[in-house]
């Protein structure tokens, strides 16, 4: 009895030292981000300079605003700067004759981001009517059954989708209940896995007489588009439907694009998993971060060194355009020491510390006064290139806008709008899409909308 009361302590003994082990190397690498994290920010204020900050010049749209929209969309994450952003241009494309539904958990932050909307159109826009912005209560950890009785309570006639991040979340509830519910459904998800899951519910969308897009904001989604195009016009060239290409994508954001936290967060998660890229016709894991290559994004932005980092837009292109022989994703930040921070947290942070959502979050929010100091510094520009390749001709594609927050708005604006237009017409067919699946005249209309205050727009065909 005695030696079995004498096992049970040792046992317990070990125990305990392998959880104070545990936490000791928790707080280490811990530690280390911070550090890392503090000395790159100190560094970046002693190289940038304010002159280097980009004006926003506003879009060209106008908008009049209803008393009374005829429809109205819920976006989910409206509280954020991405879903604000999103909020403001829908009312924008619209003229007005859509009516906002924020949906969130915060009511005060609602109201925030409320006069944040309001603000920004009348300053950017020149709009002096207050657009139709309501606040919807909604916990998107709930199950499928009550996000339908929220979205049919709040009268919503589509759903946008953009409170991220979307990293290691498996199941498209919000997709689904937005189906159940009978109305359009666009998101901004950057998981693989999660797209597949939303793509999966294709058969349940055309049953309900549905449309919704997967993976649809700027990139991904946007560049999806130009990607297609690219190829397209390559395989016109070759007067082959079905001729072999090779695609490489290119990213650059600075800073956190006036995005917020949510970026820098998914931005950590990423770098904790295999980026996903085609070679050889097939799919290739490799390690995030690496594989460098410089890239001329032109204008302003000059020559940038990217590295591979996962991007939905590979797994989405692949499944939606044919013999793709090679395709990848890389990207790069400003100012150059975020990307050396980056490579060192990938090389000295655990990836189980990584693939914490809920740390990387709380790590992103903690850091977020910095964040938005440098971002005043260096600009929130984000270029995009896709280079894409055939036996015979080459085909390359630059997109800049000025400010990250408001691109992305602007497309995942442009994606619900085109959605809701071209099911009045049944120009598309129930079911859900990635980007590139969409009919072509649906995609070129959506990037006819990107196009708007883009100061670099380069569409070269060799």
């Amino acid at each position: 009895k005695r030696g079995c009361i004498r096992h049970e302590i040792l046992r317990a003994e070990t125990m305990a030292s392998k959880t104070r082990w545990n936490r000791r190397r928790c707080h280490a690498a811990l530690s280390a981000i911070l550090f890392l994290f503090q000395n790159t920010v100190a560094s970046c204020f002693l190289i940038v300079s304010p002159s280097a900050v980009p004006k926003i010049s506003p879009l060209q749209g106008s908008s009049s605003s209803s008393d009374s929209p005829s429809q109205k969309i819920l976006v989910v994450g409206g509280n954020g700067r991405v879903g604000g952003s999103a909020a403001r241009h829908i009312h924008i494309l619209s003229e007005g004759n859509i009516g906002l539904i924020l949906g969130g958990r915060s009511e005060v932050s609602f109201e925030e981001s409320k006069a944040r909307i309001t603000s920004q159109l009348q300053q950017n826009n020149g709009i002096n009517t207050k657009p139709s912005i309501t606040f919807q209560a909604l916990n998107l950890n709930d199950d499928v059954p009550t996000l339908v009785k929220v979205i049919k309570k709040c009268g919503a006639d589509a759903v946008v989708h953009t409170a991220g991040p979307f990293q290691q979340r498996t199941k498209p509830t919000l997709l689904e209940a937005s189906i159940q519910a009978g109305v359009p459904y666009v998101d901004v998800c950057d998981e693989p896995p999660l797209c597949e899951a939303g793509r999966e519910l294709s058969d349940l969308a055309e049953e309900r007489g549905v449309v919704a897009v997967t993976a649809a904001g700027i990139w991904p989604g946007a560049s999806a588009l130009m990607a297609a195009q690219a190829v397209d016009t390559l395989r016109q060239r070759e007067n082959n439907n079905d001729a072999p290409v090779d695609v490489v994508m290119s990213f650059f954001t600075a800073g956190t694009g006036n995005a917020g936290a949510t970026i820098v967060s998914a931005t950590f998660l990423l770098l904790c998993q295999k980026a996903l890229t085609i070679a050889g016709g097939k799919i290739s894991e490799k390690e995030p971060w690496t594989e460098a290559m410089d890239v001329d994004f032109r204008g302003d932005q000059g020559v940038k060194t990217v590295r591979l980092l996962d991007n939905p837009d590979v797994f989405t292109l692949y499944n939606s355009i044919g013999n793709i022989n090679s395709l990848s994703s890389r990207f790069a930040t400003a100012p150059g020491l975020w990307n050396q921070l980056f490579g060192a947290m990938k090389q000295l942070v655990p990836r189980n510390i990584l693939a914490n959502t809920d740390l990387m979050q709380g790590l992103s929010l903690f850091s977020l006064p910095i964040i938005r100091a440098v971002d005043k510094l260096v600009g929130a520009t984000n270029a995009m290139r896709v280079d894409a390749s055939s036996s015979g001709h080459k085909c390359t594609f630059i997109v800049t806008h000025d400010d990250l927050e408001q691109c992305v708005g602007l497309a995942t604006a442009a994606f619900i709008i085109e959605i809701l237009q071209s099911g009045e017409m049944a120009k598309i067919k129930p079911g859900v899409y990635y980007p590139a699946e969409l009919p072509l005249s649906s995609r070129e209309s959506i990037l006819e909308q990107v196009k708007r205050d883009a100061i670099v727009w380069d569409f070269d065909v060799l």
